[in-house]
């Protein structure tokens, strides 16, 4: 930033030819102006802005407003209103904030009018990511309807939040992409609720522990065009597997991170998802390289493979790499050789 304030006031030096040489950024054209102030923080990108008449036009572009992540910043709604009204374009499209739910001031900024705000003056925005934020007070029919994928991360949520009114039930049927990492109030009821109103496309399930067999039988149902699945720390066993092979037919991706109580038996019943083109097994201790290769080589259009945090020995990898040639194996995982002798998995 101190280097664009520099070359905006401009720098006067010498060649080595003895001449005087003047340079400034003031004598780019707005196009190379533009590019350069893409890379700035949003806290740059205002104060870039008080430089001059020409450098606020700039600043004010549409294009530089397009992805907006305020999640490096302590805000209120007194700032955060600033920002909607005087900065932020009508180009946006991707909104990222931080809340105040692990902060001692408890008094969140998200309000519903402010997400009424998002709703009319942000036609084109499309993904919401919202951490550490209280969620409880705030209804889901006041988010805006043009959502497509919403990513809450250590968030807190009401009992029947993904409850949608008749009035605006379109809201839920825009969202494709739902990514949930650490919201331990999200349960079997909201899996149900928002899979039935909606077309989810990636799911993703990342430390939702009440989550279990049973929510997820009641979701898959609804889960047909459903391309990518990512589930960890979740109370889910053997049953989830075979829920998945059975019902999630056009499946692309699918990581499954931490099981250590998933066996050959579960893992047999992906033989089913044919459409599988990446699957991640990382840390899940159950499964044996006979059964993984079985799996593996009748799923035809198979080109990843993750198994990373396995205990298995480089004979073995080697083996599963020589029965996939046409797939990447990724083994980041401890060396069998240093597993302690007391048959303990935890590496010091």
């Amino acid at each position: 930033m101190e280097m664009v304030k520099m070359s905006a006031a401009g720098y006067c030096g010498e060649t080595s030819n003895g001449l005087s040489v003047t340079t400034s950024l003031s004598w780019l054209p707005d196009s190379v102006l533009l590019e350069v102030l893409s890379f700035l923080s949003v806290r740059d990108l205002i104060r870039s802005g008080r430089v001059c008449k020409r450098w606020k036009r700039l600043v004010l572009d549409k294009s530089l407003w397009r992805y907006v992540d305020l999640t490096p910043y302590k805000l209120n709604s007194k700032i955060l209103w600033h920002l909607l009204r005087h900065w932020i374009g009508t180009s946006l499209q991707t909104f990222k904030l931080k809340g105040l739910l692990n902060s001692v001031k408890k008094q969140e900024f998200l309000t519903p009018a402010i997400l009424q705000v998002l709703e009319k003056r942000y036609p084109s925005l499309e993904h919401l990511h919202l951490q550490e934020t209280n969620l409880r007070s705030l209804s889901y029919d006041c988010f805006p309807s043009t959502l497509k994928t919403l990513e809450l991360s250590e968030c807190e949520i009401p009992l029947t939040w993904f409850k949608s009114s008749t009035s605006k039930t379109k809201g839920l049927l825009k969202l494709e992409n739902l990514v949930l990492n650490k919201v331990s109030s999200f349960s079997n009821h909201h899996l149900e609720t928002i899979c039935s109103q909606s077309s989810l496309k990636t799911l993703c399930l990342c430390g939702t522990y009440r989550v279990n067999d049973v929510g997820i039988q009641k979701a898959v149902p609804y889960l047909k065009g459903l391309e990518h699945f990512k589930v960890k720390e979740c109370n889910i066993t053997n049953i989830t597997l075979h829920l998945i092979g059975c019902h999630l037919k056009n499946l692309r991706t699918l990581a499954l991170l931490g099981f250590r109580d998933f066996t050959d038996t579960g893992l047999r019943c992906l033989s089913g998802v044919k459409t599988l083109e990446k699957l991640w097994l990382d840390d899940c201790f159950g499964f044996s390289n006979r059964t993984i290769i079985a799996v593996c080589v009748s799923l035809p259009v198979l080109n990843c493979l993750g198994l990373n945090e396995m205990f298995f020995k480089c004979q073995e990898i080697d083996k599963i790499r020589k029965s996939l040639p046409h797939c990447t194996v990724t083994t980041d995982f401890p060396n069998m050789e240093k597993v302690p002798k007391n048959g303990s998995t935890d590496i010091v």
